[in-house]
């Protein structure tokens, strides 16, 4: 039995016996900012890639599509590195731990500024390289190489910020990151309508204008973020000493952590990159249509990742606190969740593919194929997100190794093989990729179940209360 929260003990967090009483509010409550905050992130790729596609310039929007590849796949080691340290800051505060709770999240901070550094270094040559490894057309690697160097030149504000989030919402403040985002994708799509096209006087840019856009507003989004920690404007605030000193310990248990998350994703995204290249093999047709779908795809990891969020924290905390039970009844609730709302995706995407897609006003080939795929990914929003918030679950008990084994898996095993069976040797064209992407998540949905369900997560404990 889980001891009564103490008198000065963090009384909302989830493990508090309030959590106990009633779940769902709890559930909701973590995860709807978290929603909004990755519905306003969705509507900064949609604006942009809607801006982009009205330049009515394939060029544009294949550079942009590719140029989006490569910066995931950083954005994969950052995010690896949120999830470490969220987790750990998640269990020592439900553990009632707050000064253990600073040490995690100020060490990761830490880690977070030497790696933006350093990725700076690796990848600012390395952008034309890369484009034509994806096998881009000359224009479309000149175009691509100006929008990744504007970017990254945001790395010492921009990547921290992922980290810095992570931190709040271990803390079980969802709602700072949402706000912070609000004002950060704002600023992004006013700069960029007015350096895209040219508004009020300013030179029309094009692409680049959409690049100097994103790049201040991932400047803007990450002194807010810092700022709410290092000036205490959120639940957990970090003192400069936290950050500032050298805490091999803590930084060796970030790393355990967060190693076989940086894995999964890059494993993820080397899988997404391979097959990316085979859409581009199909043509810049194919790759307009195919840039178009995810984005509008991107509207069921709304509900999944704020759920998978809500279930990274609740399990943490819980865990912290001893009680595990806890844990796995908010993990169940959560996942119904899930089929709720990623069932009625599915059906909106069957239904208003073609409407959706031709907001962006590309050519009729693209729309009719981007219409195709948009309907094809109906299959696989309810195991999309089953595999997201039980991946969210584990994570937040510090098992990072199931959810890379599972990756592991659906990459090398069907992602890359099943897609190129399908679109390459069967002759389906961008339709084998969209299916093949289906049973991916399919298959990946069941092996995250069968994990869950051995229930070895339930024993770990990253922090003694």
């Amino acid at each position: 039995m889980t001891a009564p929260v103490r008198e000065g003990a963090f009384t909302d967090s989830a493990a508090a016996p309030e959590a106990r009483t009633s779940l769902n509010r709890t559930i909701l409550r973590l995860a709807m900012p978290a929603v909004v905050e990755n519905l306003l992130q969705t509507v900064v790729f949609f604006a942009d890639t809607l801006m982009i596609g009205w330049l009515r310039d394939p060029t544009a929007l294949a550079a942009a599509g590719l140029a989006g590849t490569l910066l995931y796949l950083l954005h994969t080691l950052f995010n690896a590195l949120a999830v470490s340290g969220a987790a750990l800051v998640a269990q020592a505060w439900g553990a009632r731990r707050p000064e253990r709770a600073r040490e995690f999240g100020g060490q990761a901070l830490l880690l977070s500024g030497l790696l933006s550094l350093a990725t700076m270094a690796v990848f600012l040559p390395l952008a034309p390289t890369y484009l034509r490894w994806m096998g881009a057309e000359p224009d479309v690697v000149a175009a691509g190489s100006r929008y990744i160097r504007i970017i990254l030149a945001a790395s010492l504000l921009g990547w921290p910020m992922q980290v810095a989030n992570g931190i709040m919402r271990g803390a079980g403040d969802t709602r700072t990151p949402m706000w912070n985002t609000l004002a950060m994708n704002a600023w992004n799509i006013a700069a960029n309508g007015v350096l895209i096209f040219g508004l009020g006087g300013f030179p029309a840019l094009g692409l680049d204008g959409a690049a100097w856009g994103s790049m201040t507003a991932r400047s803007l989004g990450g002194i807010l973020a810092l700022r709410a920690l290092l000036r205490g404007h959120t639940r957990l605030s970090l003192p400069w000493r936290a950050v500032a000193c050298w805490r091999p310990p803590i930084l060796r248990t970030l790393v355990h952590l967060a190693i076989p998350t940086g894995i999964e994703g890059a494993v993820a995204q080397s899988g997404y990159l391979v097959f990316t290249r085979l859409v581009a093999s199909l043509g810049t047709v194919s790759l307009a249509a195919h840039q178009i779908a995810l984005r509008v795809e991107s509207l069921s990891y709304m509900p999944s990742w704020g759920l998978a969020v809500a279930a990274t924290t609740l399990v943490g905390q819980a865990l912290g606190a001893r009680d595990p039970d806890l844990a796995e009844r908010a993990l169940r609730r959560t996942l119904l969740f899930s089929l709720a709302f990623n069932g009625l995706l599915s059906l909106g995407f069957l239904a208003f593919a073609r409407p959706l897609v031709s907001l962006f006003g590309s050519t009729p080939e693209v729309l009719a194929l981007a219409a195709m795929a948009l309907a094809i990914a109906a299959a696989e929003m309810p195991a999309l997100g089953l595999e997201m918030i039980l991946a969210g679950g584990l994570r937040g008990a510090g098992d990072t190794r199931s959810p890379m084994v599972v990756t592991l898996v659906g990459v090398l095993f069907l992602r890359i093989a099943v897609v190129y069976l399908l679109a390459i040797q069967m002759g389906w064209g961008l339709a084998g990729v969209w299916w093949g992407t289906a049973i991916d998540w399919n298959a990946r949905a069941l092996l995250m179940w069968i994990l869950f369900r051995r229930g070895r997560w339930r024993e770990r404990r990253l922090v003694e209360g």
